[in-house]
């Protein structure tokens, strides 16, 4: 079939709404089709895609067990609302809770909603509920949906930059939320010092400030999605011990890293003994297929909430399409045993992002787990390119920005990579990525940090 890609960019432009670039500086990039680690764009182009789109779509695009998964549902069902059953919500509830968690010992319930934002949202309700508390703190940096109580990511909680030249940046009128209290970022895993981590003594006093009886909970990621951070090892134990110290709950943001993303099913298996109260999930739990979202509840959080007459819903609440897909996905990564290739492939990755770090000055922290890592772009000091770095509002020129420059410098070479954060590149391409398509990647990346290199350090 053909297209009239003229005439669709001539509508897109037109009609839809646009985030993120303004009307005088969107940029139309036309997808005509996805296909397995690849998108093809409407000129035919096709973009070796090496962070699955927004570390999401995990077994890369039209994943035949995910799609045969919803076909097959397809033939049965179309809308379900929630106060009815179906197969599929079902079979996810059991494959999440006993398949998976089953031997973790915290786990209770699972709920399907739409979006990984509607998931953190309802954990925050829930949080409040079971506590009968009304404060959440929330860390810097972090994005947890949007909606402007969920994010202290400046640039991603629907601020606006309106004025010419897009020098000035306006939040929405009210900010920070009430109830809301932002906390330190956790240092990043190569922070070097004796003693306690700053950011969890400065977290003790905030709380102690607030009073903890006034606080429902805290909710962090294990990594940073838009921030691309992942915290000192100190950091999730620490964090814990604060939440049993002073009696609120934790609310683990798994939207990004659950399922897999960190080479564990979830990224809190990667410090032994810490365990969530709430958690949130999105995306890993479907590849994207559909939107989706999850909350999981500890056994005596989904236990309180059962017994009791729970006024909730969500027209799309364990929607048995969205439950079909996560089925389909599930249950190839449980008989693939998948957790060791992304384990396999993510070592292999690191490898090869180790080696540009010795090769490139430009080059300041390489970091992660699995198949999720940045590398965090420095100047000739050492020092972060745009000072203002995970803090940076958008604001001017963002043609400059490190992360810009290194994204059109790989789609030069058929790879679609960049980074949100002005200084730090993201790279979390899909599970079923080969050592081949890594290595393209990393070559890729190896020709754009030598831009970098001879822009930013010398």
């Amino acid at each position: 079939m053909s297209r009239d890609w003229e005439e669709l960019e001539r509508w897109d432009r037109a009609y839809y709404l646009h985030g993120l670039q303004a009307e005088a500086e969107h940029s139309f990039t036309g997808v005509d089709a996805t296909d397995g680690n690849y998108l093809v764009l409407a000129d035919g182009t096709r973009l070796l895609d090496f962070m699955s789109q927004l570390i999401s779509d995990n077994l890369g695009h039209r994943h035949p067990a995910i799609h045969g998964a919803l076909a097959e549902a397809m033939e049965r069902y179309g809308h379900v609302t929630y106060t009815l059953a179906n197969e599929y919500r079902a079979r996810a509830a059991k494959l999440v809770i006993a398949d998976i968690l089953g031997q973790e010992g915290w786990a209770g319930r699972l709920r399907v909603l739409p979006s990984g934002t509607e998931a953190t949202e309802s954990c925050i309700t829930m949080a409040r509920l079971y506590t009968g508390r009304s404060v959440i703190l929330t860390q810097a940096h972090s994005f947890h949906g949007m909606t402007v109580g969920a994010t202290m990511m400046r640039g991603y909680r629907n601020n606006i930059s309106a004025d010419e030249g897009f020098s000035g940046v306006a939040d929405v009128p009210g900010w920070p939320p009430h109830g809301f209290i932002p906390i330190p970022p956790p240092e990043h895993e190569d922070w070097q010092a004796n003693g306690r981590l700053p950011s969890l003594e400065a977290t003790e006093h905030i709380a102690r400030a607030v009073g903890p009886e006034n606080i429902a909970a805290v909710i962090s990621e294990p990594m940073f999605g838009a921030g691309g951070t992942f915290p000192h090892m100190d950091y999730m134990p620490g964090l814990r011990a604060l939440c049993d110290k002073y009696g609120f709950l934790w609310i683990d943001d798994e939207v990004i890293t659950g399922f897999g993303r960190l080479g564990e099913w979830f990224g809190y298996m990667h410090w032994p003994g810490v365990k969530p109260d709430l958690m949130a999930a999105g995306k890993g739990i479907n590849g994207s297929a559909l939107p989706s979202g999850a909350v999981i509840a500890s056994a005596p959080i989904a236990d309180y909430f059962e017994k009791a007459r729970w006024w909730t819903g969500s027209t799309w609440d364990g929607h048995p399409l969205i439950c079909a897909t996560i089925v389909g996905n599930l249950e190839y990564l449980l008989a693939n045993d998948i957790m060791q290739q992304v384990r396999q492939r993510g070592a292999y990755l690191k490898d090869r992002l180790d080696g540009l770090k010795e090769k490139h000055a430009s080059v300041g922290r390489v970091s992660g787990r699995g198949l999720f890592y940045t590398v965090d772009l420095v100047n000739g000091n050492g020092e972060p390119i745009v000072p203002d770095d995970r803090y940076s509002p958008f604001t001017g020129d963002l043609s400059e920005h490190p992360n810009v420059i290194v994204a059109a410098e790989n789609a030069k070479r058929g790879v679609f990579m960049g980074g949100f954060s002005p200084n730090t590149i993201k790279l979390g391409p899909p599970f079923t990525i080969t050592q081949e398509e890594i290595d393209t990647a990393t070559d890729a990346l190896d020709a754009a940090l030598t831009v970098i290199d001879e822009r930013f350090t010398r």
